[in-house]
């Protein structure tokens, strides 16, 4: 497997500017009945997101399934290698893998062998430098460069591009029947709606996830979004914090996930320079969230050092699944999960640490 640089193994540690070095701790007392909230800020935008909806309490320390992988994608073929698997999708019977961060996405046949490679670098349409997300949307494949968005067809014929540009750490854009949700740009909010018709402008009244100002900490603002294919379900969070917060199809507030448990307690989500860094450099804010996706109306499945799969069916957010995944022989685990996708029956899981796609039987 080819080197890749840590920091993009893991663009869950979050480097911020110079600044006050201070660690904000805030702990709400245990009520009569109730669970004791854990804190790690001092943010009134947080608080008021805590109190807008109910909340469904994932307990971590819960025991975990171990799944073992029945199949594989990404066989080699000629000179095909997939190298880094990153996210991925389905067309028809057709599967797509982006190369993690690389500048080619791969099509897999029916065998799991590797059929065609796609793309290559540049800047030309259908040419891309630092592939950063693809997504589908039943009609068009998106595909996010570091500083623009491609529109594809399903056989990717170009359609169009708009320049949309990383800024705060937006770790997934997600697209659903009428949106793609992308960081805003320039405002105070992170999660912003943008038209899937030219000139594909962000939605003015639709804003998720005000922009934290937590001292100390300038990488608090990483974040994620993911959006179930009908468009009736948005999660959103704030990469360094241990809440999901979810929307329906009308951006109204529905619930809030919140982990708690030993391993939340005992998190710290900042982290000193590593040893000689450039004097007044702030210290990194550690993701608790590293990705979480839809894999259906249904199941949000989220890692957070741990997967735990919901189940969203009539609004109870039960766990139905805490899970290891392992490879074939049962020797290995997936440590850190880049992308999920279900097709068929089968629970596809990626990582750039791993040379192939394992895939699980899913029968929740």
């Amino acid at each position: 497997m080819k080197f890749i640089p840590i920091l993009r193994i893991f663009p869950f540690f979050r480097w911020g500017c110079a600044g006050t070095l201070l660690l904000l701790f805030s702990f709400t007392a245990c009520q009569s009945g109730e669970t004791t909230l854990t804190r790690f800020e001092d943010s009134p935008v947080i608080d008021s997101l805590l109190d807008f909806a109910p909340h469904f309490v994932v307990d971590t320390e819960i025991k975990p399934e171990r799944w073992i992988a029945t199949t594989r994608l990404g066989t080699l073929t000629g000179s095909l290698f997939l190298g880094s698997p990153g996210n991925m999708i389905s067309v028809g019977d057709s599967i797509y893998i982006s190369e993690s961060y690389g500048h080619n996405i791969f099509a897999v046949g029916d065998d799991g062998y590797l059929s065609r490679k796609i793309g290559a670098r540049g800047k030309a349409p259908g040419e891309f430098n630092h592939i950063m997300g693809i997504d589908y949307d039943g009609s068009h494949i998106f595909v996010k460069d570091f500083d623009r968005m491609q529109i594809f067809t399903e056989k990717f014929e170009y359609v169009g591009s708009f320049p949309n540009f990383m800024t705060r750490g937006q770790q997934r854009f997600s697209v659903s029947p009428d949106y793609i949700f992308l960081e805003c740009i320039g405002i105070d909010w992170l999660i912003c709606p943008y038209s899937k018709l030219p000139p594909y402008s962000w939605i003015e009244s639709v804003k998720l996830l005000p922009v934290l100002e937590v001292d100390g900490r300038s990488g608090e603002n990483g974040n994620l979004v993911t959006v179930s294919p009908e468009g009736d379900r948005i999660a959103a969070a704030y990469e360094g914090l241990p809440y999901i917060f979810v929307y329906d199809d009308q951006f109204r507030h529905l619930k809030t996930i919140r982990f708690e448990g030993k391993r939340v307690r005992d998190f710290n989500p900042v982290f000193g320079p590593p040893a000689g860094s450039p004097g007044g450099m702030e210290p990194g804010t550690r993701g608790f969230i590293f990705t979480m996706k839809f894999l259906n109306s249904r199941y949000l499945i989220v890692n957070s050092g741990d997967n735990y799969v919901f189940d969203l069916s009539e609004n109870d957010y039960k766990i139905a699944a805490k899970v290891i995944f392992s490879t074939y022989d049962d020797t290995e685990t997936i440590t850190v999960p880049w992308d999920f996708f279900l097709h068929g029956d089968h629970l596809y899981v990626s990582s750039p640490w791993k040379e192939y796609v394992y895939g699980y039987e899913f029968d929740l």
